[in-house]
């Protein structure tokens, strides 16, 4: 992506980032109109990236970059705030066009999701009690995937540097956002909706 955009004269590519909490941590140092962003990614998802950024940066233009195919990922992006989702095959010309649209305020879905999103619109249904979008802050993102993890109470505080009496505060607050009243639950919940993934203990 670095090469490809640093051949467009009026594009500029002032960062890449590893993982949603880095870009989050480091977004403030370059403030971009644009941000692509994929759905999986280390740590937490990009949805739950890009719901955070657009919270805090209502500005910054968000444009999903992905091989996810989804309408439950897309139907998910464009509700965290996306303001484009791109299938990774688009082609070059293209996606210049589409910076330039989306920083014109204009919206942008890929053709070949847009049958498959109707049809998922004409289906839908009221989502269940303890369904709803969890809005997690930032803190309970890193404590969430930490409990993911399989981190103690107090594992979770030394590495977030925050006592264990926070680390609970923020757990309770989870237990209420999930509709759950174990860390099995919420465990299985996050995972289930793809707001953190297991990542490989080393």
């Amino acid at each position: 992506m670095r090469q490809l955009l640093g051949f467009e004269k009026d594009i500029e590519v002032v960062a890449v980032y590893g993982s949603g909490i880095e870009c989050l941590e480091q977004i403030d140092e370059y403030l971009p109109d644009v941000i692509f962003m994929d759905i999986r990614m280390p740590g937490i998802s990009g949805i739950e990236t890009t719901r955070l950024l657009c919270q805090k940066y209502p500005n910054i233009k968000v444009i999903m970059l992905t091989a996810h195919d989804e309408v439950q990922y897309v139907t998910d992006a464009i509700s965290a705030g996306a303001k484009g989702y791109v299938l990774k095959k688009v082609r070059q010309e293209e996606l210049i066009k589409i910076i330039h649209d989306v920083i014109d305020n204009k919206s942008f879905l890929d053709p070949d999701l847009i049958d498959s999103l109707f049809n998922k619109l004409k289906h839908k249904k009221s989502p269940l009690k303890g369904e709803e979008n969890q809005n997690l802050t930032k803190r309970e993102l890193e404590v969430l995937q930490y409990m993911v993890d399989g981190s103690t109470d107090e594992g979770i505080a030394k590495l977030l540097f925050i006592s264990k009496f926070t680390v609970r505060s923020h757990i309770r607050n989870i237990f209420q956002k999930f509709n759950a009243t174990s860390k099995t639950q919420v465990v299985s919940k996050a995972i289930g909706r793809g707001i953190v993934r297991e990542r490989e203990v080393k």
